[in-house]
């Protein structure tokens, strides 16, 4: 069994009108989705991604559930948690979602979202802990080792990154860093990134949108990461040291602290 500890913060920033970011925390399910910025409907489009995810998770495993029930089976020994693999056919269902909706609403035409999560998952009869990403809003691990990015952000500056033709330093401010290489919302068939990862007692997991990560760098999330011990304090410091920043988009954080992990 795992046992996680959460907080979130989210505020809209110092110049946009709306906060079109939209964020989950509930039932070991944990996801934050940015609505595409310059889009109509980049709030709609973020709040049906978690809304769908959320409910698409929790009827696959209700619905697996039920089979073992009526097989006769012995009572699964941990909480009813989704597999990887229904976590994403949930995460392709919100995209088909978007687009439904896209296509039927002529003023949502267009409107997409980034889409991250972090979720405890059945694997081999056990639980861990699964990651999911789209886009560019970010999950990253504080462990003894030090501070990761586990996703890699789906952007046209991080393919330059990585084929060499720009140097770390020069993606950081490159005028081109906001612009998408995948997205849900966008078409109808999208790759999904996800690993799976041991659950150890001590670790914290921060998600993220852009407006965080684009106004602080990683070395003082970390530092604000070790600073406040409660994962609510850590995620309100945070979006505040955002808004301190210049707080130019949308900020939404969700710190999850790995309170304990318990032998099956």
């Amino acid at each position: 069994m795992i046992r996680l500890e959460a907080g979130q913060a989210t505020d809209r920033g110092r110049r946009r009108e709306k906060n079109e970011d939209s964020m989950l925390a509930a039932n070991d399910l944990f996801a934050v989705a940015d609505g595409l910025g310059g889009h109509r409907g980049g709030e709609v489009a973020s709040a049906l991604a978690v809304e769908t995810l959320a409910a698409e998770v929790q009827a696959a495993v209700q619905a697996r559930t039920d089979t073992r029930r009526r097989s006769f089976r012995r009572r699964h020994p941990h909480s009813p948690v989704p597999t990887v693999e229904e976590l994403l056919d949930a995460v392709d269902r919100a995209n088909q979602e978007i687009l439904a909706k896209s296509k039927s609403t002529p003023e949502l035409a267009g409107m997409g979202t980034t889409l991250c999560a972090l979720v405890v998952v059945e694997h081999d009869d056990s639980e861990t802990l699964a990651v999911v990403n789209v886009g560019d809003s970010r999950v990253y691990r504080c462990d003894e080792s030090g501070f990761h990015q586990v996703t890699e952000d789906h952007t046209v500056v991080q393919e330059m990154l990585k084929a060499g033709m720009i140097t770390p330093e020069e993606a950081e401010i490159h005028e081109s860093r906001n612009h998408l290489s995948r997205a849900l919302g966008i078409e109808s068939n999208v790759a999904v990134d996800n690993w799976t990862l041991d659950p150890v007692s001590g670790h914290r997991y921060l998600l993220c949108s852009d407006g965080l990560n684009h106004e602080v760098a990683d070395r003082d999330i970390h530092a604000a990461l070790l600073q406040y011990e409660g994962p609510t304090e850590a995620a309100d410091a945070l979006v505040d040291l955002a808004l301190r920043r210049g707080g130019s988009d949308n900020i939404t954080v969700i710190v999850v602290d790995v309170a304990e992990v318990a032998l099956p």
